[in-house]
């Protein structure tokens, strides 16, 4: 796994899959860097350092990077697990605004953070680079397009650094899972359901159904995908967008 002397940098680390991925990097011996708007409200004492970070401001991800760097020598690991769902499930009631704000923190977020890291390692001659985007990002789907499109947009620059970074023994994938327990598929029921506990309930029975696997994923499941891409001997896997879905696109419908 993860070597003891890798600098693990993790975004959207305060929850989520971004928590369970650096909790996962750190059991396997790395230094782990937390980034996310806000810390969580207890801050694991295993985590090396904490930054708060806007990925939509520019200058602060500059500075962000340019700061860790500094201090810990290297960027060894980059995991980008910061995103949004968006407020507006509804294609044809969603404001342009809101395309734009999902837009910039999901897809220009995360160019701005794979960019500045993707400086870094190139300068370094190494490093691996994971972003976390979706299955929703190889479908035709009627709800939350921001959020699909920008998800699509994540698995385009992936490609593309992976083609630009490849020369400098830089690896760039990103992971794509499907329904996982998480606040944001928390956020998706509730609406579906209409606010109503059975609701919800019956919108996860309805998702889950559609699923060979048959459930959703549990966050420390594409921490486990994260933890084997970035792992220093799978250098050599680059340009992938690997599912974690649990066969969730296998001739099902959206």
């Amino acid at each position: 796994m993860t070597a003891p002397s890798q600098i693990a940098l993790v975004t959207g680390s305060s929850g989520g899959i971004g928590a369970a991925t650096a909790e996962r990097l750190h059991a396997a011996g790395a230094v782990v860097i937390g980034c996310d708007r806000t810390a969580s409200d207890s801050r694991p004492k295993w985590l090396a350092d904490f930054r708060e970070l806007d990925v939509t401001d520019e200058q602060s991800v500059r500075d962000t990077v340019t700061g860790i760097k500094a201090e810990y020598g290297a960027i060894d690991v980059l995991v980008h697990a910061a995103g949004v769902l968006g407020n507006e499930p509804d294609l044809l009631t969603t404001s342009s605004s809101e395309f734009a704000r999902v837009m910039a923190i999901n897809a220009t977020g995360a160019f701005s953070v794979l960019r500045e890291v993707g400086l870094v390692m190139q300068a370094q001659s190494s490093g691996s680079m994971v972003a976390v985007a979706s299955v929703a990002a190889k479908e035709a789907r009627r709800a939350y397009v921001p959020y699909n499109a920008s998800k699509a947009a994540v698995l385009n620059i992936c490609w593309s650094l992976a083609l630009e970074l490849g020369p400098d023994n830089v690896s760039v994938n990103c992971v794509c899972p499907g329904p996982v327990n998480t606040a944001m598929w928390d956020q998706l029921a509730t609406r579906a359901g209409g606010g109503d506990p059975e609701g919800d309930r019956r919108a996860r029975q309805a998702r889950s159904a559609q699923i060979p696997m048959g459930r959703f994923a549990e966050p420390e499941e594409v921490a486990a995908t994260i933890a084997f891409l970035t792992d220093p001997t799978n250098r050599y896997l680059t340009g992938l967008s690997l599912d974690v879905a649990g066969g969730a696109r296998l001739g099902m419908g959206s």
